[in-house]
């Protein structure tokens, strides 16, 4: 029997449980039953309740503070606590972006490196290091020992092709990341592929198919995936 994640589980009930909420306040209102123009103001309180729920857990605690940050920042605002304007919201837009950057960089070494934080990515001939600004990057990996790397694209994109490379160990963990950009990669299918990485306002997928083992004593290579796509788009496939 197939098991529903937690964190799936958790969201997907607190997200419908919102939705019943606003309809039955909006069914009420029409009615006449409540005058609801006053809880409007409480809107920014879904923003929180979403931080609270992705704080909850570890990959995407940072994503999940600055959601509550900025409700509540709204919130002071809709209470005229303070004064919210939009010279004010690009400049936390631009320090969330740098936020979320460093925690799936923290993140990404921490699973790369059994958990010590403080070693760097994988270099040398068997590594991806790519960094596409302004500019778009397109490779074909042949190797036999491909341990991982790292991947930045701004305002670019970056397309790899890993469908001939050899994993030099059993895992290798790849950070991604796609700001106002994208990254597309293409994995073979006897790899296993676990993917982390976190979209916002942006997509990171996973259309991969795992062919069955010829040998199941055999274990899986497996690749990890860690990073963010903000206004962007990250695309494994095969």
């Amino acid at each position: 029997m197939r098991t529903v994640p937690t964190r799936t589980f958790s969201w997907t009930f607190a997200s419908g449980g919102v939705f019943v909420f606003i309809g039955m306040v909006m069914l009420l209102d029409h009615m006449g039953v409540i005058n609801a123009s006053g809880l409007w103001r409480f809107w920014p309180m879904i923003l929180i309740l979403a931080g609270i729920l992705k704080a909850l857990h570890e990959c995407s605690r940072m994503w999940g503070i600055i959601l509550i940050a900025v409700g509540v920042v709204l919130q002071l605002g809709e209470f005229h606590v303070v004064r919210v304007t939009w010279d004010m919201i690009w400049p936390m837009g631009i320090i969330a972006v740098g936020l979320i950057l460093i925690w799936s960089t923290i993140q990404a070494k921490k699973a790369g490196r059994g958990g010590s934080g403080n070693a760097e990515f994988p270099t040398g001939p068997g590594a991806l290091n790519e960094i596409a600004v302004f500019s778009g990057i397109e490779k074909r990996i042949t190797g036999k020992n491909f341990s991982g790397g790292k991947m930045v694209a701004i305002f670019g994109g970056i397309e790899i092709d890993l469908w001939q490379a050899e994993m030099e160990g059993d895992e290798a963990v790849l950070q991604i990341d796609a700001i106002f950009g994208g990254v597309e990669i293409r994995v073979p299918d006897t790899w296993l592929v676990s993917s982390h990485g976190q979209g916002v306002f942006g997509g990171y997928n996973d259309s991969t198919r795992l062919r069955p083992a010829t040998d199941p004593n055999q274990p899986r290579k497996t690749l990890v995936l860690r990073g963010a796509a903000i206004f962007g788009g990250v695309e494994i496939r095969n």
